[in-house]
């Protein structure tokens, strides 16, 4: 059983039993509904800023060091933006002066650690546009899966596991690790597109609502028991 597409990539040719997984915390009574998209879709058509944000440990494994540079290259790109930043860690007093020293705490703002199942998800279905992720790592990160759930799309570096994810799928768009400046610039081009991010939305939420939590974990344990049975 893998978790995520770089280990499925290379295991499944060592076994001709291999099932592929992706992981989250995303249950079905938790995805987005149509109401709240189409709520959200009529305030991201109508011109206002376009708001993105980041979830996730402020580390440079995850790329948050470079999340303040993203920002500071939209403004002096002209790009009228907020970018929520949820999470805690090593990078959080570097973000914070950062932020002051970039002049852009207009437009950036760290929100700490919330509760994923009452805030988080509930902020980002109703508030958020398009998740910017700066991972550099390729793991099977729970935030792809628990984003496209709130029916928002990804623009992020092209790290292993969310190049596989985004393989000829058109929920999200990926730029040159450590490119803040190029991610800035696709982030601008698309909110020139912006029905690009509705359309992207919700294709995003319909690859999620088959990948819940419970679709998962129910093809997981049939795998064993089919396993099982057979010995």
């Amino acid at each position: 059983q893998c978790n995520g597409l770089p280990t499925y990539d290379v295991y499944r040719r060592l076994s001709r039993n291999i099932l592929l997984f992706l992981d989250s915390r995303v249950t079905e009574s938790m995805l987005a509904d149509a109401e709240t998209l189409a709520k959200r879709h009529a305030e991201l058509l109508s011109g206002g800023p376009l708001r993105l944000a980041f979830s996730g440990r402020l580390n440079r494994m995850k790329g948050a060091d470079d999340l303040i540079r993203v920002a500071k290259n939209l403004d002096s790109l002209g790009v009228d933006f907020t970018l929520d930043i949820f999470g805690e860690g090593t990078l959080s007093e570097f973000m914070a002066a950062e932020i002051k020293r970039e002049r852009v705490t207009h437009r950036v703002r760290l929100r700490g650690v919330v509760d994923f199942t009452t805030e988080l998800m509930p902020f980002i279905q109703n508030n958020i546009d398009l998740l910017v992720c700066c991972h550099r790592q390729g793991d099977p990160s729970c935030t792809y899966l628990e984003t496209f759930a709130c029916g928002v799309p990804i623009v992020g570096y092209a790290n292993e596991a969310l190049s596989g994810l985004l393989r000829n799928r058109p929920f999200g768009w990926t730029t040159p690790l450590n490119r803040p400046a190029r991610l800035a610039q696709r982030i601008a081009a698309l909110n020139q597109r912006r029905e690009q991010l509705r359309t992207a939305g919700e294709a995003a939420l319909e690859f999620a609502s088959r990948h819940t939590f419970e679709t998962e974990f129910a093809a997981r344990i049939d795998q064993i028991q089919a396993l099982v049975k057979n010995d």
